[in-house]
């Protein structure tokens, strides 16, 4: 069955292909009847306009692009939730795509949406990448980009994101604060730059307090598959510790399980305080006290700012930051 054209339209209501073009936009020109009756028509052709010569009239396909790592069951879904909203409601449409976690797909993505003539990216990078030349490739050509949550250092790309330091600092430093001195820390793949940040906030906060830190008080694991593993590894090399932070929800569960399994207590036998986006802490008894990451909150921001530059409401932004809320339960 071929695709029904205004062409169709226009022989049945013996109006001219621009009238009818006029009346499904609604122009003012046209009588309420004749929309009506265009309307009704192009609905039982099953007719809809055609994307390709839309964007070649408007020089726009409305159309905007997210490119993610992975959808795991955590930061990820909350992040396209609020991103989804702002788009709808801006009159755009989403298209997401899943790098899985590769620089090379993430590459091959990125000249997808310049063949599909997006009008802006929104990338959470993955762990292979650091540089930004295919970003600025797109960038170049005149189409907004915006990292948000994993992103290149010192690129000139946008850049939205929490500041990790601080809010792995914060996280640790509330331990300590509440008498915790032998403080372990997991966190997520190393090449990741919030990885490296994450952990420079947990190594500050410790010298900040003069307590000495052990450089295998803290571990960092890349592969799912060997996080339980290294955990046990890290508590029976350190028996005596009282207190953990995790970087993620994904290393928090983890934690909790392994935790559970070895016959121990939160926080009667350990503390524990994580990074969260908010709703997994809660998936525990007690609830897991967090620095509170709403992916919903970032999504939310970016896409609005994405559109803005996109419309040339706003420039570029370098790099801006959402602040972090130390959520107290019942872990620690």
């Amino acid at each position: 069955m071929r695709r029904s054209t205004l062409k169709d339209i226009a022989s049945l209501t013996g109006l001219s292909i621009s009238g009818v073009s006029r009346a499904l936009k609604d122009h003012p020109d046209i009588s309420p009847d004749t929309k009506e009756k265009v309307k009704e028509i192009a609905a039982a052709l099953h007719y809809f306009p055609n994307p390709s010569a839309q964007l070649l009239r408007s020089k726009s396909s409305k159309i905007i692009a997210v490119i993610l790592p992975e959808v795991n069951t955590f930061f990820f879904p909350e992040l396209l939730q609020g991103i989804s909203k702002v788009v709808e409601q801006k009159g755009y449409s989403l298209l997401f795509l899943q790098s899985d976690n590769t620089l090379q797909k993430e590459i091959d993505l990125v000249n997808y949406c310049i063949q599909m003539f997006v009008d802006g990216v929104l990338i959470s990078v993955s762990a292979e990448t650091e540089h930004a030349e295919h970003l600025l490739k797109l960038q170049n050509l005149g189409t907004p980009v915006m990292m948000i949550d994993r992103g290149v250092p010192n690129s000139s790309i946008s850049f939205l994101t929490i500041d990790d330091r601080e809010t792995a600092y914060e996280a640790v430093d509330y331990l300590i604060k509440k008498g915790h001195s032998h403080i372990l820390g997991i966190f997520d793949d190393a090449r990741l730059h919030m990885t490296c940040l994450r952990s420079e906030g947990f190594k500050s906060a410790h010298e900040a307090n003069f307590l000495e830190l052990e450089n295998s008080q803290l571990i960092m694991v890349a592969d799912d598959d060997k996080i339980e593993q290294s955990i046990i590894a890290l508590l029976d090399k350190f028996p005596y510790a009282t207190a953990i932070f995790t970087m993620s929800d994904k290393l928090m569960i983890k934690t909790c399980q392994v935790l559970a399994s070895l016959g121990l207590k939160i926080p009667e036998d350990i503390a524990l305080i994580s990074v969260s986006d908010g709703k997994a802490p809660h998936y525990h008894f007690p609830a897991i006290t967090h620095m509170r990451h709403s992916g919903e909150e970032v999504g939310l921001h970016a896409a609005n700012f994405l559109v803005e530059m996109i419309e040339n409401k706003k420039s570029k932004l370098e790099v801006g930051k959402i602040k972090t809320t130390l959520i107290e339960l019942g872990s620690v």
